[in-house]
């Protein structure tokens, strides 16, 4: 009997087994198309992959979206990882060049006998991808805020599409974070797909006509020209103000969309997390690039220099009319990290108070030259290079290259012959070029007075002349000479290229708000106008500190403020219990910024009954 159970134990165990495996027998396939912000990232980019049978790969093409891959007959109801990343070759991930964190595909998205298009972008994790419809026009929708302050109550008006629209002023609550810009700031986005999509469209909003981010996004206006089933659009949209319609902000095209959401500007000011560009007071302001710049201090033997430098960086000028400017205002100092070979945070010290009741613009400049001149100038070049340690002693070493004049590519020319400093193996040349384009670049080589000695190095040495400066200097290093002891491989020149100049400026946000009062208790004078804000105090007792007022203090800018507000000295910081009456009693309290928030009530002196 108990050989009977067993059997029948098996046969049902059987069954269960074999009617789970058919419930998840179907396949799919998956697209997962990736955006990077700078097309060269697609340079062996391939992904790291896990799941059913999804493996890591190199790129199966591009588009115009970017790259994609390829993951066919992947069982459904299987949860995808993917991960963007460089490869080394065809060795597989270098793990130092990765574009996004793991992207977990929901089990759901693979649809059995389907190519379903998934779509991941630069600096995405966790779920944060966008899927078009299978079986529908999918239209996937980017959107970008510079300054990351999407409004709590974003989100879109739209109609025609598979999931209904909701009413005028509620908008649909459709962003999710689906990856990050080069600045680290939250990119948003959304899916939405229709069965017939001439007649859908959909606008961004927070809720009102003056919160419009776009007009209305449809195909009366040029968007979702040509349309299939399984097919879709990809728009981007960068944040150009409240109340922008004329939909200039919306592209079709990534590259122009990177170039408007991520050239380099100053970041706007967040309220919220109290980031970006703005006064913090009269005289200190933040600084928030949208994208780091290389910093001259690390490296900088004259620190001072250096310093000075980056200063020149900046100018605050006062606003007096449109175009129009009052003289830059004294910088004190700039504060930043000086041990970062990078920068894109700043600490601006005035000499002198900014008026909130004025307006101030900042400029940010690097002051790289970015047009030719007029009439070419002389440019003094100083050339620093310290020689092998097998340098025979006495050596004549000498510059052969384009920049000599007039004897072009003529070793141990006495014009540049450089002078041993002391008794070091560290020589030194000075020179002039003349130069009328904004970089001219010269090319050179170290001899020791002829080819047959000349430095074993495999191109020739870059010399890149701005023409904003009257002297610069570089420094060398010579590895090994042709002709003693040469090393198997020649080594590589130095790269040294013309500089894109960065350039930004931003109104400054100033703090124009004063502080907010509320009065917590006694429950008789919250809420109240201040001739009803009455607390009576008995005659002719000496006075309860407990009947003073509890109350907060809050500023949009700095915060909770309730412990420096005060009762200032005057008429209206005295009480008298001895006579009977009104005694206004006033609080005040003042912001960084000095603006004055003031609020009364009154001690009403009273005889008991």
């Amino acid at each position: 009997m108990k050989k009977v159970l067993f059997a029948l134990l098996l046969v049902a165990s059987a069954f269960v087994f074999f009617g789970m495996q058919a419930s998840a027998a179907g396949t799919g396939n998956l697209v997962v198309h990736f955006q990077a912000w700078d097309e060269a990232d697609y340079d062996n980019l391939g992904s790291h992959a896990w799941g059913s049978t999804a493996t890591g790969r190199l790129a199966s093409g591009t588009d115009d979206f970017g790259v994609y891959f390829e993951f066919n007959d992947l069982d459904i109801d299987t949860e995808i990882g993917f991960i963007a990343v460089t490869w080394i070759g065809t060795d597989g991930p270098d793990w130092n060049k990765k574009l996004t964190g793991d992207v977990m595909i929901a089990a759901d998205v693979v649809q059995e006998d389907k190519t379903t298009h998934v779509f991941v972008f630069q600096g995405a994790e966790g779920a944060q991808y966008l899927v078009a419809d299978p079986d529908n026009h999918s239209v996937i929708v980017l959107y970008y805020d510079s300054a990351g302050a999407y409004e709590e109550n974003l989100g879109i008006h739209h109609w025609g599409w598979t999931a209904a629209g909701p009413e005028w002023a509620s908008p649909a609550q459709v962003f999710n974070t689906v990856g990050k810009s080069p600045s680290d700031t939250e990119i948003m986005g959304f899916a939405l797909a229709s069965e017939d999509i001439t007649g859908a469209g959909f606008l961004i909003y927070a809720g009102s006509d003056g919160t419009k981010k776009t007009g209305d996004i449809k195909n009366e206006t040029g968007f979702f020209q040509t349309h299939t089933d399984g097919t879709y659009d990809i728009l981007y949209v960068v944040n150009a103000g409240d109340g922008f319609t004329s939909n200039e902000n919306v592209y079709t095209d990534p590259q122009l969309f990177a170039d408007d959401a991520f050239s380099f500007n100053l970041m706007p000011f967040n309220n919220e997390d109290k980031s970006g560009t703005f006064a913090v007071d009269p005289t200190t302001i933040f600084v928030k690039t949208s994208s780091p710049v290389a910093s001259p201090y690390p490296l900088a033997v004259d620190k001072d220099a250096a310093r000075a430098e980056i200063e020149n960086w900046f100018t605050v000028r006062e606003i007096t009319g449109e175009d129009t400017y009052g003289d830059p205002l004294a910088i004190e100092r700039v504060d930043f990290a000086t041990t970062n070979t990078t920068l894109n945070q700043f600490v601006i010290i005035l000499e002198n108070a900014m008026d909130n009741t004025k307006e101030y613009e900042i400029f940010f400049d690097l002051n790289y030259p970015e047009e030719a001149l007029d009439v070419a100038k002389e440019v003094t070049v100083t050339l620093n290079v310290t020689v092998p340690a097998n340098t025979p002693y006495g050596a004549e070493i000498s510059v052969a290259g384009s920049l000599q004049s007039p004897d072009q590519w003529t070793p141990g020319v006495a014009a540049y012959t450089a002078t041993q400093v002391d008794d070091t193996l560290v020589y030194t040349l000075t020179f002039t070029v003349d130069v009328i384009e904004a970089y001219t670049t010269f090319e050179y080589k170290w001899t020791r007075g002829s080819w047959p000695t000349e430095e074993f190095i495999a191109s020739n040495r870059p010399l890149v002349i701005p023409n904003n400066v009257d002297t610069i200097e570089f420094n060398d290093v010579v590895e090994a000479w042709a002709d003693i002891d040469a090393p198997a491989e020649k080594y590589a020149a130095p790269e040294r290229t013309a500089m894109v100049n960065s350039k930004a400026s931003l109104v400054l946000d100033l703090d124009t708000e004063a502080p907010v009062i509320t009065f917590i208790s006694p429950t008789g004078i919250v809420g109240k106008v201040p001739a009803e804000r009455i607390i009576e105090v008995t005659w002719g007792q000496p006075f309860n500190q407990l009947l003073f007022p509890r109350y907060r203090a809050d500023d949009d800018r700095d915060g909770d403020l309730t412990p420096f507000v005060f009762v200032p000295k005057g008429q209206s910081s005295v009480l008298d219990t001895r006579t009977e009456g009104d005694y206004t009693i006033m609080l005040r309290v003042v912001d960084k910024w000095g603006n004055v928030t003031e609020e009364t009530f009154i001690f009403r002196v009273v005889k008991s009954n």
